[in-house]
C-alpha cells in the first residue's frame, strides 16, 4: 500500500492524500467533485480522472465533469491531471471500474479514490438498492461503519461513513458552494424510468439522487 503524503482533518472526516500517481472516479456529482477538489489542491503527483459516459443518460455526466474539472483547475491552479473518458450504452458497476482497475494492474496509479457517501434517512433510501465495490448487493445501511479501503488496499472511499448533510458542511466550511457545488449535478434521470420531461443539464427533482441532494444541501 502506498504511503500517506498528507492527512486532512475536514471536521467530519479525515482525508488521506496518498503518494501518487493516484486516480479518482468522477461523475460530476457533489461527492466526487469535492473529493477531486481536495486531491487537486493537496496532491503533488499526477491525478487520473475516470469518467464513464452513459448513452441512456445522454452522456450528460461527461459535460458536467468537464465543467467541474475546469472549476477545480481555477480553484487549485493544478493542471497535472489526465481525464480518461469511456462511453457505454448502459452504465454498470463493472464498466465504471474497468479502466481504473486496468490502471491499478499496470501500476499506473497507486490508489483509486471514489466519492460514495453514507445513506440519508431510510425514507429516502427505501427505493434504492445498489451494488458495492465487490459487485454484491449493498443495502447501504446508514448505521453500519464501513471500511474505507477495498480491493487489497488499492481503492479508497473516504466519504463512505458521512452522509450528504455532513458533506454539505464541508462545502460550506471551505466556501465551495458557489465556486464548486453549483457546477455539480446529482441526477439519474432516464426516459425509460422517470416519466417527466428531460431536465437537460438541470435536476429532475424526482429520482433518488435528486432527493438525496435536496435533503443534504437544503
Amino acid at each position: 500500500m502506498p504511503n500517506v503524503y498528507k492527512e486532512l482533518d475536514l471536521s467530519n472526516v479525515n482525508l488521506k492524500i496518498y503518494n501518487g500517481p493516484i486516480g479518482i472516479t468522477c461523475s460530476g456529482g457533489a461527492d466526487s467533485s469535492l473529493l477531486l477538489y481536495f486531491l487537486m489542491k493537496h496532491s503533488i503527483d499526477k491525478i487520473y480522472i475516470f469518467t464513464t459516459g452513459n448513452k441512456e443518460k445522454e452522456f450528460k455526466n461527461i459535460t458536467i465533469t468537464n465543467n467541474v474539472i475546469q472549476q477545480c483547475i481555477e480553484l487549485t491552479e493544478n493542471t497535472n491531471i489526465e481525464h480518461c473518458i469511456v462511453s457505454h450504452d448502459k452504465q454498470t458497476i463493472e464498466n465504471i471500474f474497468e479502466k481504473p482497475k486496468q490502471h491499478i494492474e499496470k501500476k499506473l496509479i497507486n490508489m483509486l479514490y471514489t466519492g460514495v457517501t453514507a445513506d440519508p434517512p431510510r425514507y429516502i433510501t427505501d427505493t434504492f438498492i445498489g451494488k458495492n465495490l465487490t459487485g454484491s448487493v449493498d443495502n447501504r445501511d446508514p448505521t453500519m461503519k464501513k471500511n474505507t479501503l477495498h480491493n487489497n488496499n488499492t481503492i479508497y472511499t473516504p466519504w463512505c461513513n458521512i452522509d450528504k448533510k455532513k458533506l454539505a458542511d464541508i462545502y460550506k466550511k471551505y466556501t465551495l458552494i458557489d465556486s464548486l457545488f453549483n457546477y455539480t449535478r446529482s441526477c439519474e434521470w432516464e426516459p425509460s424510468k422517470i416519466n417527466i420531461p428531460n431536465p437537460g443539464l438541470n435536476h429532475c427533482g424526482v429520482c433518488w439522487w435528486c432527493q438525496e441532494r435536496a435533503w443534504g444541501f437544503t
